[in-house]
């Protein structure tokens, strides 16, 4: 059998005892092969150091890029100065950057950079920069170049090359927007997330370490957190994530010490300035209110709650966090996000176990904690109040962070798969039945909402008062048991209507629920006189719905 060989640059080449070492040969580099007699030039040697230094920075490529230690930046908005700290950095292009003490500059000092810079930008566009970090060699002494043939004259040359790194800022494509500096920022978040080089305009031999905003010749802001990133190979998307938690973190501290430099307190809607989130992060104590069932940080149409966690967790729980999408505020569609209080161990066995369910042999469900929801406006539907005030007070605001759940967590309420179970059931109770038996993988909205809810829980916060109230809540139950859209219209309508009315409230939503009209009356109460009190505007109101006279005349009664 005859061998097929292949050269490694495509030309043939007979066999021979060579071969091997023929094969080996990477026909990106070359270094000069030295033996006895050779005559040597300066191209010769320059050969073997191009030759190395492509090695070297193969090694570099394969480490990735970004900042290895260090490197931090600051801006000292009055004197215009930038200030970085000594550290090391690795780019694309291969080169370890290594900055061994601390490096000034004064963006107001113009003649030095118009030096540095060969007399140009002795003005600042307006616009965004990255801030840099690059390597440069400078060639230093000068040492005399002999003539090669008698009628050449003596010259001279640089008798070394200094391999050193430079700060500079490179112009980015992105327009400086007309806005406060932190809506600006955030858009820049969303719009530089994986694109590290942004668009390719920054080199390839320099580590980017923030983004500077320069207006009528002089610096505004600067973000440190945005392009840079830790040194790594091919960002996933647990890096993006990362990038964007960072980034977020050191944004909203900024928010939030210029809200409260201005009189303003924490508690603010996210989409005021940020358009797009990290799936885990800070949030702030004062937009949250559990003890009150309510928040003001997510959007209407998010579905939020709040558990205590052990703060050991704490560490896990943010790391897995990061595999999930990014939360984009701009969204319609609904998201489920927990908002997790840590505690030490010894206060979360004391307080959460006031929040569980107890056990129930007959529908085989062990004790488990429940998500307190929290709307945009309070509610009194709470049973743990206690409980929860007791767990606030011991929250610090910066241990509070949200947490965005998987689809499947969230909608099925699992987060986890079950291989062994400590205790064993009765065997007479028949399994329970899965989301995925009926062929679903997931369970339906409405599922979800009776899990949750349920005229029950109704009639445990809202108690009826006397046996026509209760005659007519069992009513209520029968005929609407499964309609999410009449008990949704009732708990809203107990919203309204305080505790106060008990003794007519089950009565009156009744006869609405038949009509299908509880939506209509809660909209008509709404746009009512609300000088009066409700019972009087219920009385007005339910003579257009046709309420019974006998009814509607003992409302305003309540009002005292």
């Amino acid at each position: 059998m005859n061998e097929i060989l292949f050269h490694p640059l495509g030309n043939a080449v007979s066999a021979s005892e060579d071969l091997e070492k023929i094969a080996d040969i990477d026909p990106r580099l070359l270094r000069t092969h030295y033996f006895d007699g050779q005559l040597l030039t300066a191209e010769d040697l320059t050969r073997d150091q191009i030759y190395l230094d492509q090695r070297l920075r193969e090694v570099g490529r394969v480490l990735g890029s970004g900042v290895l230690s260090g490197l931090a930046l600051t801006l000292d908005s009055l004197s215009g100065t930038l200030t970085l700290e000594k550290g090391k950095g690795l780019t694309r292009a291969g080169r370890v950057l290594e900055l061994g003490r601390t490096l000034s500059v004064s963006l107001h000092d113009k003649a030095l950079i118009s030096q540095l810079n060969s007399g140009l930008y002795q003005r600042f566009n307006r616009g965004l920069y990255a801030v840099v970090l690059r390597y440069v060699d400078v060639g230093t002494d000068i040492a005399e170049v002999f003539p090669k043939d008698l009628g050449d004259k003596r010259g001279f040359e640089y008798a070394l090359v200094t391999e050193s790194v430079q700060m500079g800022l490179v112009p980015l494509p992105t327009a400086l927007a007309q806005q406060h500096p932190l809506h600006v920022r955030a858009n820049l978040m969303r719009e530089y997330l994986g694109d590290d080089q942004v668009h390719g305009v920054l080199p390839e031999d320099a580590v980017a370490l923030g983004v500077l905003a320069i207006k009528d010749d002089l610096p505004q802001w600067l973000d440190a957190e945005l392009l840079r990133h830790p040194a790594r190979n091919d960002p996933d998307q647990n890096d993006l994530q990362a990038d964007l938690l960072r980034q977020y973190e050191k944004l909203l501290a900024d928010v939030l010490a210029a809200r409260r430099g201005g009189g303003l307190s924490g508690d603010f809607a996210a989409r005021d300035y940020f358009t797009l989130l990290p799936p885990v992060g800070t949030i702030p104590m004062e937009a949250l209110d559990p003890v009150n069932g309510r928040q003001g940080f997510f959007p209407e149409n998010f579905q939020v709650s709040i558990a205590p966690v052990r703060q050991s967790d704490v560490a896990l729980i943010k790391e897995e966090a990061l595999g999930l999408p990014p939360i984009d505020l701009s969204s319609t569609e609904p998201m489920d996000i927990v908002i997790l209080a840590p505690l030490s161990n010894q206060e979360y066995g004391q307080f959460a176990l006031q929040l569980e369910t107890s056990f129930d042999p007959a529908s085989r469900r062990l004790p488990h904690l429940d998500l307190l929801r929290l709307r945009l406006y309070p509610t009194q539907l709470d049973l743990d109040t206690g409980a929860w005030t007791a767990i606030w007070d011991r929250v610090k605001e910066e241990d509070l962070f949200y947490q965005r759940r998987p689809t499947r967590a969230a909608e099925t309420q699992i987060s986890a798969i079950v291989l062994a179970q400590g205790t064993t059931l009765p065997p007479s109770i028949p399994p329970a039945t899965s989301p995925a038996d009926s062929g679903n993988l997931l369970e339906s909205e409405e599922n979800v909402f009776f899990r949750r809810m349920s005229f029950k829980h109704l009639a445990n916060e809202r108690t009826p008062q006397d046996e026509e109230g209760n005659d007519a809540f069992e009513d209520l139950t029968e005929e609407f048991r499964s309609d999410a859209a009449t008990l949704m219209a009732c708990l809203n309508l107990l919203l309204a209507i305080d505790s106060r009315y008990d003794s007519l409230i089950w009565q009156t939503l009744l006869p609405l629920a038949r009509e299908r009209r509880l939506v209509e009356f809660l909209t008509a109460l709404k746009d009512s006189d609300t000088k009066l009190g409700i019972g009087q505007r219920v009385a007005d109101v339910g003579v257009r719905f046709g309420l019974a006279a006998r009814l509607l005349n003992r409302w305003p009664l309540l009002d005292v």
